[in-house]
């Protein structure tokens, strides 16, 4: 069993890892009055993700990502969980997504510096570090698969399926060297 590494690595910034997964939680206040902004902002973000080709969440190592108002409207967490190192997974995605793409919804908080759009790299990441905490407990159910592997499985599990359901195609998978493919499918 893989367990959590509580102290920081620069792996995950100032976040924790459980095996090959590194968390981000930060914390922002939101401007007064900037909610509704911030909570349709943060929809486009998503939006983007979304619509994000494959090979570009494989080259963030993004496996998840959520923004949570709270506090009456008046806080912002901002949590995500990656695989790469934290330098790239934070330059990656914002080179790839784009600059502007962050600004949209960190300019409703009331740390976003007044020259966000002007900001390197660095300093990019140095601003979101000032917001983040490293969790007091991290958990993934696979933490040592990366989402290059576990997309790998839904294909591969994919193309079983379609030879099962092709005519024959279960007949053919009756060779003894693949029993246990058969016996995996089963379930």
């Amino acid at each position: 069993m893989t367990t959590a590494t509580f102290e920081y690595t620069g792996k995950s910034g100032k976040g924790i890892r459980h095996g090959l997964i590194s968390e981000v939680s930060a914390f922002f206040h939101i401007k007064p009055g900037h909610t509704e902004e911030l909570v349709a902002a943060c929809g486009r973000f998503h939006q983007r993700l979304l619509g994000a080709p494959e090979k570009y969440l494989l080259m963030f190592g993004l496996h998840d990502m959520r923004h949570v108002v709270f506090d009456v409207g008046t806080r912002l967490l901002w949590a995500t969980s990656f695989e790469t190192e934290w330098k790239p997974y934070i330059d990656d995605s914002v080179n790839t997504l784009g600059l502007k793409t962050w600004y949209d919804w960190f300019q409703h908080c009331e740390e976003c510096p007044s020259d966000f759009l002007e900001l390197k790299n660095e300093a990019l990441r140095i601003f979101i570090q000032s917001g983040q905490v490293p969790a007091t407990g991290f958990f993934r159910t696979i933490p040592d698969q990366s989402l290059a592997q576990v997309l790998k499985g839904k294909r591969l599990r994919q193309a079983l399926d379609q030879v099962l359901e092709t005519p024959g195609g279960a007949d053919a998978l009756q060779q003894p060297a693949l029993k246990p493919l058969l016996e995996e499918a089963a379930d």
